[in-house]
């Protein structure tokens, strides 16, 4: 979800406080050992974004969720696995992609993309997950669960300020390959910020259908994220 992420450390303590007070019966027949996600999805184009009608018609790579921000911003969502976005950029198939800083470097896109707009009202994060299978964790004696447990805990710190180190990388590299970064004031940020609040209350709403406390989810990573990602 579009919800102004701006560290991946944030994220990744949002995601596990998530979980240990919603715990999705998805996860019911494995054992979670911790859960991470990345630093916030900015924009990285060809052209320069100062404003959010520049965005209009502009194809960007994005998939799923990304793909529906890329709609409320007003661009066309360009759909492919995230290896094949350096080909699409330099190609011209693709004009930008939704993504964190790190991907300049992890995936050399600084050579197809020359500037990044800051867009942190509309930033999202992708989450990930480890685990293990549930029967072997109770096959373990209660004192290695334990010792492993403690270790899941610190992981989700390191993890967490692993993503950041790299997008510090990403950015630091990008500027020495000459790319600018755009940063937007706040009345800007805040228009983007609600060009994209269409999406989360459409979430609200799926999940009531379903049964689902979508409106008490979100409210819970909003108030998380104000209190926690600075």
């Amino acid at each position: 979800m579009p919800l102004r992420y701006k560290s991946g450390i944030a994220a990744t303590r949002m995601i596990n406080e998530y979980y240990k007070k919603f715990k999705p019966k998805e996860f019911d027949e494995t054992q979670v050992m911790y859960l991470h996600a990345h630093g916030p999805g900015l924009l990285h184009t060809k052209k320069p974004v100062y404003k959010l009608e520049d965005v209009k018609g502009m194809k960007i790579r994005s998939t799923g969720l990304s793909a529906k921000i890329v709609q409320a911003l007003g661009g066309a969502p360009v759909g492919m696995p995230m290896n094949e976005t350096w080909d699409a950029l330099s190609k011209g198939v693709a004009e930008g992609v939704l993504c964190p800083n790190e991907a300049l470097k992890s995936y050399k896109l600084v050579d197809v993309t020359a500037y990044t707009t800051e867009t942190y009202g509309c930033a999202y994060s992708s989450g990930f997950f480890v685990l293990m299978n549930k029967a072997r964790w109770k096959s373990l004696p209660k004192d290695a669960q334990g010792v492993i447990e403690k270790i899941n805990q610190e992981w989700i710190e390191k993890q967490g300020k692993m993503w950041d180190e790299i997008e510090v990388e990403g950015k630091d590299f990008a500027i020495k390959q000459g790319m600018k970064f755009i940063s937007l004031s706040l009345n800007e940020d805040a228009r983007w910020a609600a060009a994209v609040s269409p999406i989360l209350n459409d979430y609200v709403t799926q999940s009531k259908a379903k049964g689902l406390p979508g409106e008490q989810a979100l409210k819970f990573c909003l108030d998380y994220l104000k209190a926690n990602d600075k």
